[in-house]
């Protein structure tokens, strides 16, 4: 184990105090020493004073930014990567506060990124929900609409994954800007990822990878995934944004990318129809208000120089 770390956890937190506990405690027990930036979303719960509790304990450096106002998920990643580009760590490991680490997965990322004598755009760890099935929400993408499905394979390349368990280098962060905060919540993760991976954005750009053998857990409340269709009436209006955001990120790719999300969205519609048990009408519009919306969504990528 080294003392000094190479490597600070990007965590981005908003009222769920016991998940954070429990993602700073796997952190802390990691085989390899990992310092560990917070960003609390203007949390009521408690978070702030625990935060505010946390000590350097010689080992783990801590950086603890407690917001006045909640920026949401994409807001909060853009502000703490922002942060941690301000001190010289060669790798950043983006995280939401129900990821839970195991002693060894970070140890994974070290040995295939020294595999690949750094030659990757992202690392990226196999993520299992609570009963320890596959997390539907964080299954990483080969193209725009083919989800991976080899999850015993050494490495996978992908194109794009989530920030559960995201591994980068702190250049190509300097190079390809940081996360839209314009998305509010939702496919910022997709939209950065890629980045990464597409030479059509980064001229560096090179294959990420899904390290099947860094596992993490994810403490998502559900395991059927971000889907309209079956989520709850309260939860509409966030809806909004991934149908957006959406449109932002895969117009990039051409007409794949226009197809796969105009197919995927009549189905969502179809399936409302058909399987909805409420709101389907307010389920509909919110599909089709957001793909219009997208459109016109054209938010500017913010550099790491220019702030």
């Amino acid at each position: 184990m080294n003392n000094i770390s190479k490597t600070v956890a990007i965590i981005v937190t908003y009222n769920r105090l016991e998940l954070l506990k429990e993602c700073i405690n796997s952190l802390l027990n990691s085989d390899e020493v990992v310092d560990i930036l917070v960003v609390n979303n203007n949390s009521t719960d408690g978070t702030k004073e625990y935060l505010n509790n946390l000590s350097n304990n010689g080992k783990n450096k801590t950086y603890v930014f407690n917001l006045e106002t909640n920026l949401n998920g994409a807001g909060g990643f853009n502000f703490g990567i922002k942060k941690a580009l301000e001190h010289n760590y060669k790798y950043f490991w983006i995280m939401d506060d129900d990821t839970i680490v195991y002693k060894n997965s970070l140890s994974v990322l070290y040995k295939v990124a020294n595999e690949l004598n750094d030659e990757f755009g992202f690392l990226s760890s196999k993520v299992l929900w609570k009963d320890l099935s596959i997390c539907k929400t964080n299954i990483q993408r080969k193209a725009v609409a083919r989800r991976i499905k080899d999850f015993k394979s050494h490495l996978v390349k992908v194109d794009y994954c989530s920030f559960v368990s995201c591994f980068v280098k702190s250049e190509d962060v300097k190079n390809i800007g940081l996360p839209i905060k314009e998305f509010i919540i939702w496919t910022d993760d997709l939209e950065w990822t890629r980045r990464l991976t597409s030479k059509k954005y980064y001229k560096y750009a090179k294959y990420g990878y899904l390290c099947n053998d860094s596992i993490v857990i994810h403490k998502c409340k559900n395991n059927f995934g971000v889907t309209i269709v079956k989520d709850t009436s309260d939860r509409l209006d966030r809806y909004k944004y991934i149908y957006r955001n959406d449109v932002f990120c895969f117009k990039r790719e051409g007409i794949r990318g226009h197809l796969y999300v105009l197919v995927r969205n009549l189905y969502h519609i179809i399936l409302i129809l058909f399987l909805s048990k409420h709101s389907k009408i307010k389920k509909i519009k919110t599909i089709i208000n957001g793909y219009i919306e997208g459109f016109s969504f054209n938010p500017k990528i913010e550099m790491f120089n220019e702030v």
